[in-house]
């Protein structure tokens, strides 16, 4: 029978392995709750970047996720990389350390190593020993300790792969792998917010491209066709016309420079509208001149009768504008206008960084000798055009048709029959 000192030292001793468990379990909860207010941290912080403005420069946008992860979880190095279509490989777009050259972009097979195996199983992978990866050679240089990589996924497809690695071999839990696939899924959501951002910005670079040239209903339809804007060109039956101010060269040497370009812009300001407004494509300004198309890229079965309408309207619109003019003291304004109608190559031609949508063809140098040679006031029309407006003069108010001798225009062997389109 144990006595009673042995009896208190018993008590004592089986107290302090109950307040050594019971310490043992405090610290679990205690570490188990800093690693939870950790993550917590980790993913309130990456869903405040996605309300940056940082998204012009992708590495430092991504870099600034990786960083947020790495300030909380003791990592040797966390890479961002995302699936190149076009290449059909996995590119890095961020890494938490800057050991890489600026600039430098680092692209990997989706065949090499864990990141593709990540992505071909869209699951994730744990490398216990990062030296055993090809993946990791690809800087020429063997990597310690262990990998993750967890695929970025988007509508159940890998759009790319998180890669962490820890300094410790066989480093990675089941309970970090399923963190970090949490933290996949935000990065995802970066991805993807990034991408529409640049496709928006892209969209309304071309936006801003086409309305240089197109209406804004013809613009819309390129958009909603999918139309993308590509050097080249295709054959298409157009119409085109020319019109410049008759005289005002001359006119224009007596005058101030300011008010020169001041009675240009207004005058451009009108007509453009009214080219606009039939579906017509605006294809350059050249000094007084204004040079536009029917029938490209969008056609019309009417496009003749469209810019023999838009060039009575440009005449009608001028009245008006004189009218204002001698209030401004400005000289009276007269204009020519030729129009014809023929096959064309329409495209865009120049480079990838100017471009101009344009018609080349023996069709244009017509038009525009059929300007040259027309009066103050006057359209004059090829046949090609009188041949599909003829019918419909009446039924669009298109005034009234005139034949007049057939000459040769400069450049031109064969004598073309000709036709001036008088407004009512």
């Amino acid at each position: 029978m144990a006595s009673n000192g042995q009896k208190t030292i018993d008590e004592k001793i089986l107290l302090g392995q109950e307040r050594d468990v019971f310490k043992k379990q405090f610290l679990k909860i205690q570490d188990n709750y800093e690693n939870k207010i950790k993550e917590l941290s980790i993913l309130k912080e990456l869903g405040n970047t996605l309300r940056s403005t940082n998204f012009h420069d992708k590495e430092a946008f991504f870099r600034d996720q990786l960083n947020i992860i790495k300030k909380y979880i003791m990592l040797e190095n966390i890479a961002l990389m995302v699936v190149n279509e076009e290449l059909q490989a996995l590119e890095t777009v961020a890494r938490s350390d800057l050991n890489r050259s600026a600039g430098e972009t680092a692209f990997l097979s989706l065949e090499d190593g864990a990141p593709g195996k990540a992505i071909l199983q869209r699951s994730p992978v744990i490398i216990d020993n990062a030296r055993d990866d090809p993946s990791m050679k690809t800087d020429g240089n063997d990597h310690d300790g262990s990998l993750l990589c967890v695929p970025v996924m988007h509508n159940e497809k890998a759009i790319g792969v998180l890669c962490l690695r820890h300094t410790e071999t066989k480093r990675f839990s089941q309970n970090e792998v399923r963190f970090f696939s949490l933290v996949s899924d935000q990065i995802a959501t970066a991805v993807i917010l990034f991408r529409v951002y640049h496709q928006m910005l892209k969209e309304e670079k071309q936006r801003l491209l086409l309305s240089r040239f197109f209406s804004k209903t013809v613009t819309e339809k390129i958009f909603d066709s999918g139309g993308n804007i590509r050097l080249g060109g295709e054959r298409k039956n157009v119409t085109i016309l020319f019109a410049d101010l008759h005289g005002f060269t001359s006119m224009s040497e007596g005058l101030d420079q300011e008010k020169v370009v001041d009675i240009l812009n207004a005058y451009f300001s009108l007509m453009t509208p009214i080219i606009f407004k039939h579906d017509g494509t605006l294809d350059k300004l050249i000094g007084d001149g204004i040079m536009a198309f029917f029938g490209a890229p969008l056609s019309h079965e009417d496009d003749p009768v469209r810019a023999a309408k838009t060039a009575i309207e440009m005449i009608k619109a001028l009245r008006g504008f004189n009218a204002q003019a001698r209030r401004n003291n400005w000289p009276p304004l007269e204009v020519s206008i030729g129009i014809n109608s023929g096959e064309v190559v329409a495209g865009y031609i120049g480079s990838d960084d100017h471009l101009n949508y344009t018609v080349i063809g023996d069709a244009v140098n017509v038009a525009q000798r059929l300007q040259s040679i027309a009066g103050s006031n006057n359209i004059l029309i090829s046949k090609a055009v009188s041949e599909e407006i003829k019918d419909r003069i009446c039924e669009e108010g298109l005034g009234s048709l005139v034949s007049l001798p057939a000459r040769k225009l400069k450049g031109k062997e064969r004598v073309i029959e000709i036709y001036r389109l008088e407004a009512s």
